[in-house]
């Protein structure tokens, strides 16, 4: 019985240097996650065209960001049996994820706009990181930027760009190590379970050029993020026999404070929907060149919101066109599509006296929602049994 417990006693002795093992390898991939994703965090890839003041205009992108992990810096494992395992090769170089990003902007004074960035990226169960490791997870970013234009016309436009993001979340993974010889004649199998929390911040500066040509406005540009924050992850081994106790190993990694950015891509414009492709690529830092972020998206064909203060609140006669046309579409749903066009010629609606300068439109017979410069309105004789028009405006 006692010559049973031996070799269990030996293994159980070698518990504490399998945990500095685990520890090293945490060291290792909370630093390669927390650089990773500090790249992702300052992607704040607005499409360039400019907004009206005021306005706003919602978009959507779907997209694929890489996070590359520098395999030649993997720790030595001190465990003889842990080293044979190689858990090196069972965490991936590289780990690809979805990204969905939902983005809204609006217009501000002096060719400015104010941006709101929300990012949902969740990783399904069984997720594949390598051939013997799955995981599951969930990233968030919530962000806001500020960006101011120049030029612009016949020359490329100037945007630069100002941004806070935030990126915080967590991923679970787990493998299996088989039959691990732990001293010599006795092996033992383990279930490895492990999870990343990370919070991680981001203050970054752009500055990209755009042209358009016809639909197309191909940009171009570079970016400098400040990051801050952290990344936690801790590992446990759970050794399939009573004989030994579990194997644990934790550690925190913190990203590099500055990384820099290349920025490159293209929008089209047009009546629906209008598109863009984005690429942004790690330029400066650690895994220089093999990091990226790559997005697709759809912005919508509408802008919400006045076109400018001066139609909101300075300009009357517009509010009154407006009117005019409101009432006159609700005509239209009453009546006949020529009826209405009668209606509104034999209305004569023109702004007041002392509005006359302005020139606004007014309903042409030929198509019924062409217009053409206003004029004095001549009376056209009542057709008997023709009731009058039925709408009026309120100043």
């Amino acid at each position: 019985m006692l010559l049973a417990l031996c070799p269990a006693a030996a293994a159980f002795g070698a518990n504490p240097t399998m945990s500095d093992d685990f520890t090293g390898i945490m060291t290792w991939l909370t630093k390669q996650t927390a650089e990773g994703l500090a790249f992702n965090a300052g992607s704040t890839f607005d499409p360039p065209n400019e907004m009206k003041v005021w306005r706003m205009q919602p978009d959507i992108s779907f997209g694929i960001g890489v996070l590359p992990y520098d395999k030649t810096v993997f720790p030595a494992m001190h465990v003889q049996a842990l080293a044979d395992k190689n858990p090196g090769a069972m965490l991936p170089d590289k780990v690809a994820f979805p990204n969905l990003t939902t983005h809204l902007r609006l217009g501000l004074p002096g060719r400015m706009d104010l941006g709101l960035r929300l990012v949902n990226v969740t990783i399904p169960k069984g997720y594949r990181l390598s051939e013997s490791t799955k995981g599951d997870g969930q990233i968030n970013t919530v962000g806001v930027s500020v960006r101011k234009h120049f030029f612009g016309g016949g020359r490329p436009t100037l945007s630069l760009t100002g941004a806070f993001n935030r990126v915080y979340g967590l991923f679970n993974f787990r493998n299996e190590f088989k039959d691990v010889e732990l001293t010599p004649g006795f092996i033992a199998s383990s279930v490895n379970t492990g999870r990343l929390e990370w919070d991680v911040r981001s203050y970054g500066m752009n500055a990209t050029l755009s042209q358009t040509y016809g639909h197309w406005t191909p940009f171009f540009g570079m970016g400098l993020n400040h990051m801050v924050g952290s990344v936690y992850g801790h590992l446990r081994a759970d050794w399939q026999t009573p004989l030994i106790s579990p194997s644990y190993g934790e550690a925190s990694g913190k990203p590099e404070p500055y990384q820099g950015r290349l920025i490159f891509g293209a929008q089209h414009d047009g009546a629906f929907p209008s598109y863009f492709v984005n690429c942004e690529v790690k330029a400066m830092g650690t895994q220089a060149f093999r990091g990226f972020v790559l997005m697709a998206g759809v912005a919508a064909p509408f802008r919400i919101g006045a076109g400018s203060a001066k139609l909101s609140k300075h300009n009357p006669h517009a509010l009154e066109f407006e009117r005019h046309e409101l009432a006159l579409k609700s005509s239209e749903d009453r009546e006949p599509a020529g009826k209405a066009v009668q209606r509104s010629l034999r209305s004569g609606w023109v702004p007041e006296k002392e509005s006359r300068s302005l020139r606004l439109p007014r309903v042409s017979p030929e198509s019924g929602r062409r217009y053409r410069a206003a004029e004095t309105p001549t009376e056209e004789p009542s057709v008997p049994g023709q009731s009058a028009p039925d709408f009026f405006f309120v100043r």
